[in-house]
């Protein structure tokens, strides 16, 4: 990319350097005033020599746009035209030096270099098809018009032809070109999806296998070829030919070979990118690749330099990234005897900060099934996430997320539920609740809900715990988090659930509960919507008299109203919410015993609250009685079916005094 560069010289004096001709420019109108072959390659050495300069490389870049637009491309187009041989190829370097400037890049290709360097690639002479391959190369980098130049005078055809023909050739400078050519492939197909197809038709990921198996010793080869596969893997076109070929495999091989770590790292890169896509987690998975990948892990731990640092964290994440595959998973969980298993458990207690982090992300991969999670525990691993836990600080965001994330899922089955609240999982994830940082109490929010379910004594313990509920209704109201919003509410109609107790209940109305529950039966998630409709069934049948002006307030009538008034509403919403009616309007009823004969209707003494009265109301009078008869003809028979009984309770109800 042009480079823009401040301003150093006075109005004036930019005045007078402007439409003054560059070195560069003058070196070319020196070039075509000489008919001396030898003079004019001397010259054009000179002008290579000042291109090539590493100690004034921004003068070069601001010379030759310079020069470029003083035709400087029309006079080199002129000279390679006419000429042949060791001046030709002279032109081309120069050009391929030319060509790393961005903005000369198209106008390359509009002066007609394209179908004139194309030819050049089947040439005898291996320097001269290695600069046409330069030049090419660097006019198609991120410069679509110089791909579908090559492309349109069937370059793509023309490169493979090269590469392959070169594959096993030990001419002089063939190391070279291989590298070079290798490197136009990359730069012509990178993100152009419809060259990558054509290659891949081709058989090019066949040929870059080939390269890299007859060239293993070439570090600059096989980091081009790795390069240019990590740019065929972002594709999705080339998904399908990976997994199907034996290039993966052969990658991984190279990892075994490579002994002083050359490739390492873009190894590791690629593969990193290519395991986003779950059949070739698959595939890596059957590979020799987890017994690399611990064995550089163990190589580099305890090093403290950058490098091997980044080694171990790429390593340990592309373990990790494995892992979230089923197949690949359960190919390397085997059975918790596996020698990933048992690496990953011993990262749970390293010194380095990051194989902590990958060994609890691990564990949390591999207790995706009740099975594992029973295993997991067995073998010692819950004792070690509490440890990491007890021991993280408030700044270990992510780790502390990660073995939250894992205790949840080992929570998930019954039989683990106990197991987790005797080893202290309760008290240990309580202590985060002070925490400030909502993705930690998000997660901390889910391995309660776990511990919860179908755990009467943990709900009640909860829900018994004041500080804690006024911190959940809290979390509840969180703009900030829809995470932690949706599942702080969730906790809430789960200790209702769960608990199923009247202190329990009324200690939620005394810290404010009932607005959120009331808020999330709009939810647009259908789970949630039936687990609030059901919390404040279970409320409305059993404290009524303590929570009917919260319900007023927060406008549960409205919300029933709208709910089955809605006819996009789906069966199973409508009946919990006709139940939920039902409910309320049978406690916000007296029983028979309290009611007195007047005139031939019974009329209620008045021992209700004026609340449940208001809260009964205020449902009876918004239009209830019509859209509950208009439900009675629904295609759904239990909607039917609700609806008569809600009816049934109205037309019961006495008349109050």
């Amino acid at each position: 990319m042009s480079k823009a560069y401040p301003v150093c010289q006075d109005k004036q004096t930019q005045v007078m350097a402007e439409g003054q001709p560059s070195k560069v420019q003058k070196m070319l109108e020196k070039l075509q005033i000489l008919d001396n072959e030898v003079e004019q390659n001397q010259s054009l050495d000179r002008i290579l020599n000042y291109l090539t300069s590493a100690d004034n490389e921004e003068t070069v870049e601001e010379a030759i746009e310079t020069a470029a637009e003083g035709g400087m491309l029309d006079d080199l187009y002129s000279i390679l035209t006419n000429t042949k041989g060791e001046t030709q190829s002279k032109v081309i370097q120069i050009l391929a030096e030319l060509a790393k400037v961005e903005a000369l890049r198209v106008p390359c290709v509009n002066l007609g270099f394209v179908p004139i360097l194309l030819p050049i690639l089947e040439s005898e002479d291996i320097a001269i098809a290695t600069q046409a391959c330069r030049t090419l190369g660097n006019i198609c980098f991120e410069n679509d018009e110089g791909r579908n130049a090559v492309d349109s005078f069937d370059g793509m055809a023309k490169l493979l032809s090269l590469l392959k023909s070169k594959i096993k050739s030990e001419e002089e400078g063939a190391d070279r070109l291989r590298t070079i050519a290798c490197g136009f492939l990359l730069n012509l197909t990178n993100t152009h999806e419809s060259l990558q197809e054509r290659a891949l038709e081709e058989g090019v990921l066949d040929m870059l296998e080939q390269y890299i198996s007859y060239h293993l010793s070439d570090r600059s080869l096989c980091n081009m070829v790795l390069l240019t596969v990590s740019s065929f893997a972002d594709s999705e076109v080339s998904r399908d030919r990976l997994v199907k070929s034996t290039l993966c495999n052969t990658i991984v091989n190279l990892l075994q070979s490579d002994n002083d770590g050359a490739h390492t790292d873009t190894i590791l890169d690629m593969l990193i990118n290519m395991s986003e896509w779950d059949e070739i987690k698959d595939l890596l998975a059957e590979t020799n690749l987890s017994n690399h990948l611990i064995r550089i892990i163990q190589s580099k731990t305890g090093k403290l330099d950058t490098e091997s640092q980044q080694t171990i964290k790429m390593a340990s994440d592309l373990l990790v990234l494995l892992l979230t595959g089923d197949k690949s998973m359960e190919a390397l969980f085997k059975n918790s005897e596996g020698p990933v298993f048992y690496e990953i458990v011993k990262w749970l207690d390293s010194d380095v900060d990051h194989l902590r982090l990958s060994g609890a992300l691990a564990v949390g991969n591999f207790a995706r099934n009740d099975d594992h999670c029973r295993k997991l525990v067995e073998e010692g691993v819950l004792d070690k996430l509490l440890s990491v836990l007890k021991n993280s600080d408030e700044e270990q965001i992510t780790l502390r997320h990660a073995i939250l994330s894992a205790l949840r899922n080992l929570a998930i089955p019954v039989s683990n539920k106990q197991l987790l609240v005797q080893c202290g999982v309760l008290e240990a994830v309580m202590i985060l609740t002070s925490s400030n940082v909502m993705a930690v109490i998000f997660k901390l929010l889910g391995v309660l809900r776990m511990l919860v379910d179908g755990q009467e004594s943990v709900a009640l313990q909860l829900g018994n715990n004041r500080d804690f509920l006024n911190k959940l209704v809290k979390w509840c109201e969180c703009d900030e988090h829809a995470g932690v919003q949706g599942e702080a509410s969730r906790m809430l109609t789960w200790l209702i659930k769960n608990g199923r107790s009247t202190e329990l209940m009324r200690n939620i109305v005394r810290e404010d509960g009932v607005l959120p529950l009331v808020t999330m039966v709009a939810s647009e998630h259908i789970v949630m919507q039936n687990e609030a409709l059901m919390a404040l069934t279970l409320i409305a049948s059993t404290i009524l008299a303590d929570a009917a002006l919260q319900l007023k307030e927060a406008e549960l009538a409205e919300t029933i109203i709208n709910l089955l008034g809605n006819p996009d509403v789906i069966p199973e919403i409508l009946c919990n919410t006709l139940t939920l009616t039902k409910t309320v309007c049978e406690a916000a009823t007296p029983p028979f015993s309290q009611l007195i004969p007047c005139g031939g209707l019974f009329m209620c003494s008045g021992s209700l609250s004026d609340m449940q009265k208001n809260l009964k109301d205020e449902i009876m009078n918004s239009g209830l009685t019509n859209i509950v008869k208009s439900l009675k003809e629904h295609k759904d028979e239990k909607v039917r079916e609700s609806a008569s009984k809600v009816l049934t309770v109205i037309e019961e109800m006495p008349l109050e005094r």
